[in-house]
């Protein structure tokens, strides 16, 4: 069964106050199929977002489902925080073809560089903008490639074989959404010299990795 994020069902009477998914009833997942409707214009995606088995969703699905919740502001916009500590993310979806993050990224805050354990992704940008750091498999490292940079409305795709780093190198906030199938795909780290670490789970990707605004910057 579903588990949807109160904000996706419209029920939570006070979204400030969700900090993680909520199990869908027969009631709460008949009300989630009506809130992920309106996520896709012609509501085309929902059979397929809420199957709990299944062949993963494609890289248009997924680049639709990612763009459709960060156009909803109504729905991220209570949720997000933006702690210059650590950065901030909660798991909005979770069924068994796709899992959806909401981040939210203070200035200088970024990922390490990884893949996403041969998953498809989707990256939207709801508020501000980051920057996408792009690497290349050469020689049993990943080696780093362009910079690309995606500002809010722009919504990118990432193929199977992906490997990069998304940092906020901006002065101001920004706010994502992350879509992925199949989900909960182990990841795997770029260490420092460039070498690929052992896959650790999903939850990793949002772990805090912290610099100050100007290193980030420069980099």
């Amino acid at each position: 069964m579903p588990l949807v994020h109160p904000a996706l069902l419209d029920l939570a009477t006070d979204p400030r106050g969700a900090t993680g998914l909520a199990g869908a009833t027969a009631a709460g997942e008949e009300a989630g199929r009506s809130g992920l409707v309106e996520l896709v214009a012609d509501g085309s995606l929902t059979a397929d977002v809420l199957r709990d088995e299944g062949e993963p969703l494609d890289l248009d699905s997924l680049v639709r489902l990612a763009g459709g919740l960060a156009a909803r502001e109504r729905l991220w916009r209570p949720l997000v925080r933006h702690d210059p500590e650590k950065r901030w993310y909660i798991r909005l979806l979770l069924t068994g073809v796709v899992e959806v993050w909401l981040i939210g990224w203070a200035p200088g805050q970024h990922t390490a560089v990884h893949d996403h354990g041969g998953a498809l992704g989707a990256l939207a940008v709801a508020d501000g903008a980051v920057e996408e750091d792009i690497h290349t498999a050469r020689g049993g490292a990943w080696e780093p490639g362009p910079t690309r940079r995606y500002s809010r409305g722009r919504v990118v795709g990432f193929a199977a074989e992906h490997v990069h780093r998304v940092i906020n190198r901006a002065a101001l906030p920004a706010t994502t959404v992350h879509a992925y199938s199949p989900p909960e795909v182990p990841l795997r780290y770029a260490a420092q010299a460039g070498s690929v670490t052992v896959p650790s789970d999903a939850a990793s990707l949002l772990s805090t990795d912290h610099v100050p605004a100007a290193a980030a910057a420069a980099r």
